[in-house]
C-alpha cells in the first residue's frame, strides 16, 4: 500500500500545479525506488491489456526516476491496486511535465536573441519565423500582419545600413533581460520578454522605446512573439495564426535503407557532438524538434546551442560514442506515432545511455527514443522523448 501511497501524492502534486521534477528531487533513494517499482507495475498492467504506447510511456518513466530498477525484485503484494486507479482515471501519468517557467524563460531569451540576430543580419524570413500570423504594437495600438511587417521590414533595411557588424549586445543591454509569466492571459500560456535598449532606432521604427517588452504565447507547439510594447494588448484582440512554411521539396531517402541509415545518421551526430562541433551534430535533426518530456520545441539553432551550453563544465575529448551510449541497445523500427502528422514513414531509434549528461541537456534520460522522419533528402530526428 506504501507504493499506492507514493502515487496518489504523486497525482496531487500535480494537480495543485506543484513541478514534477522539484517533487521527485526531494526522494530519498527508497522513496524513488518505490515510486520507481509502481510505475513498472501500472506499465506491467497497461501490457497485459493491449495497450503497448502506455506500458512503455509508464515503464521508461519507472527507469527514469530509478535506473537501476531491477523487476524481478518487485514483491506484488496489494500492487493491483495502485494500477487499478490509474488506469481507472483517478490519476494521471505525470511523466511529461510542461516546462518550468525557468525552462520556458531560457528557451524564450535563445528565441529573443535569435530575432535580434536576424534583424543585425537583415534575414527577414527567419523574423517572421519566430512571429505570430499578427502582432500587436502598443505604440500605435494596432496590429500588423506578417505580410504588412516583411514590407516594413523590406523598407527599413533600405533605409538602415546594419552592415557594421553589429551584434546583439551594442543594440540591448542584455543584463537587463528577464522574462516571466503573464498571470490571466487571454492568448493562453504568455511571457513577457524585457529589456532596455542601447541603439535607438526611434526615427527609423515606430515601436522603438528605451524600455521594451515583447509578449509570447504558445502557438501549438511553438512559441510565437505575438506583442510588442509596454503593457498589454486589448483583451478582445486575437492575433492571427501563423502561415504555415512550405519547405522545398526534396528527395525522400529509400525506405529499405532506413533502419542502417537512421543508425548511421545517429551515430554521426553523437559523434560530432563528442567532437564539440555542435553545429554539425544539430544538422542531423529537422528546423524544429519536439522534445516530447517537456511539451517544448526548439529549433535546429537552439538544439545546437543546448549542446554547446554542455561543453562550458565538460570535455569529452577522446571519447567514443560507445562509451555514452551503449550501441548493442540501438534498435529500429517503424512506428505509427505521429501517423499524418509528418510526411513519409516514421522510424523510431531507441537506446540506453552509459552516462548522465541531463545537468545541461534537458531531454536526456536513461532510456532515450529518437523518432526520425525524411527531410530535406535524408533521414532526420524530429522528436525525442
Amino acid at each position: 500500500m506504501k507504493r499506492l501511497a507514493w502515487l496518489v501524492l504523486a497525482v496531487v502534486l500535480v494537480a495543485s500545479g506543484a513541478a514534477w521534477a522539484q517533487f521527485y528531487e526531494q526522494l530519498d533513494r527508497g522513496e524513488r525506488r518505490e515510486l520507481a517499482e509502481a510505475y513498472f507495475l501500472v506499465g506491467r498492467q497497461y501490457a497485459a491489456q493491449g495497450e503497448q504506447a502506455k506500458a512503455r510511456d509508464f515503464q521508461l518513466m519507472a527507469y527514469h526516476l530509478d535506473p537501476e530498477l531491477d523487476p524481478a525484485s518487485i514483491r506484488l503484494e496489494a500492487e493491483p491496486s495502485a494500477a487499478e486507479l490509474i488506469m481507472a482515471g483517478k490519476a494521471e501519468l505525470v511523466a511529461v511535465p510542461r516546462e518550468t517557467a525557468g525552462e520556458v524563460g531560457l528557451l524564450l531569451k535563445s528565441r529573443f536573441l535569435r530575432l535580434v540576430s536576424a534583424f543585425l543580419t537583415e534575414d527577414t524570413d527567419t523574423i517572421l519565423s519566430i512571429l505570430d500570423g499578427s502582432v500587436w504594437f502598443n505604440r500605435f495600438e494596432g496590429e500588423l500582419s506578417q505580410e504588412a511587417i516583411r514590407s516594413d521590414l523590406e523598407a527599413f533595411f533600405a533605409r538602415v545600413d546594419l552592415g557594421g557588424g553589429l551584434v546583439p549586445s551594442q543594440v540591448y543591454d542584455l543584463s537587463t533581460l528577464e522574462v516571466e509569466p503573464v498571470a490571466g492571459s487571454a492568448w493562453g500560456d504568455t511571457y513577457a520578454l524585457r529589456l532596455e535598449a542601447r541603439a535607438d532606432f526611434s526615427e527609423q521604427a515606430a515601436f522603438w522605446e528605451p524600455s521594451q517588452e515583447y509578449w509570447f504565447h504558445r502557438r501549438g507547439r511553438s512559441w510565437r512573439l505575438f506583442s510588442v510594447g509596454l503593457g498589454s494588448p486589448p483583451a478582445a484582440w486575437a492575433p492571427q495564426a501563423a502561415p504555415v512554411a512550405q519547405a522545398p521539396a526534396a528527395a525522400e531517402p529509400a525506405p529499405g535503407s532506413a533502419p542502417k541509415a537512421i543508425r548511421e545518421a545517429f551515430l554521426a551526430s553523437l559523434r560530432h557532438f563528442l567532437a564539440k562541433e555542435t553545429a554539425q551534430a544539430a544538422e542531423y535533426f529537422t528546423r524544429e524538434i519536439r522534445i516530447l518530456r517537456l511539451n517544448a520545441t526548439l529549433t535546429r539553432e537552439e538544439m545546437a546551442a543546448t549542446f554547446e551550453g554542455y561543453f562550458e563544465g565538460n570535455d569529452f575529448s577522446g571519447v567514443g560514442e560507445d562509451s555514452v551510449v551503449d550501441t548493442a541497445t540501438i534498435a529500429v523500427e517503424p512506428t505509427d506515432r505521429f501517423a499524418g502528422e509528418q510526411g513519409g514513414e516514421i522510424y523510431l531509434l531507441s537506446v540506453k545511455t552509459r552516462v548522465d549528461l541531463s545537468d545541461r541537456i534537458p531531454f536526456w534520460t536513461r532510456f532515450q527514443e529518437y523518432y526520425f522522419s525524411p527531410a530535406e533528402g535524408d533521414w532526420k530526428i524530429f522528436a525525442i522523448f
